[in-house]
């Protein structure tokens, strides 16, 4: 009700038709009418104008043109709010570093079909220097950073656990709040 009462509209209308009422009990004192008289003709104004608005004939194709640009007007501004929607950041792609499994990670995010994101382009980088690291070593068992020549330890299972954990880390950081 505050937020009603302290709008704009309602205050200049509502300032408007108090001062006119006002204003219009000083003429007819000044004016030695009787006081009511313009309340009684102001009563008069609006009963005719319902009477005449019940009265009025209405054409048919009236309806449907103001049906029509009703619907219009829907739909005009439903697309406004679902551009809006579309226009505002989703929280969570800001997300793409962190730091697990004793490995800095980075990654990427990718819009599928049907609209959702998926993490892509998974990988570890130096924690040092931040440099993409290169699998190496006998079997592959070690990540390395040709940059500072940094050594990581690496397991196959890193890649699929570092991917559930970040989809662990936007579910309670990011989606638990919506």
């Amino acid at each position: 009700m505050k937020k009603f009462i302290k709008n704009p509209w309602t205050l200049g209308i509502g300032t408007t038709v108090i001062g006119s009422v006002l204003l219009s009990f000083v003429m007819d004192w000044i004016n030695k009418v009787d006081w009511l008289s313009t309340l009684k003709a102001l009563l008069q104004f609006v009963g005719n104008a319902i009477v005449a608005f019940l009265n009025f004939e209405l054409k048919v194709w009236w309806v449907l043109v103001v049906l029509a640009l009703l619907f219009a007007a829907l739909l005009i501004y439903v697309k406004i709010l679902d551009t809006k929607q579309k226009d505002t950041p989703i929280p969570f792609l800001s997300y793409t570093k962190d730091s697990m499994l004793g490995l800095s990670w980075e990654w990427e995010y990718s819009k599928t079909y049907d609209g959702k994101y998926t993490i892509s382009h998974l990988h570890p980088v130096c924690s040092k220097c931040g440099m993409r690291l290169k699998q190496s070593g006998m079997y592959g068992l070690e990540m390395e950073c040709l940059r500072c020549n940094t050594t990581k330890k690496w397991e196959d299972h890193y890649l699929t656990d570092a991917q559930l954990l970040i989809e662990d880390n936007i579910k309670k950081r990011f989606l638990q709040n919506q």
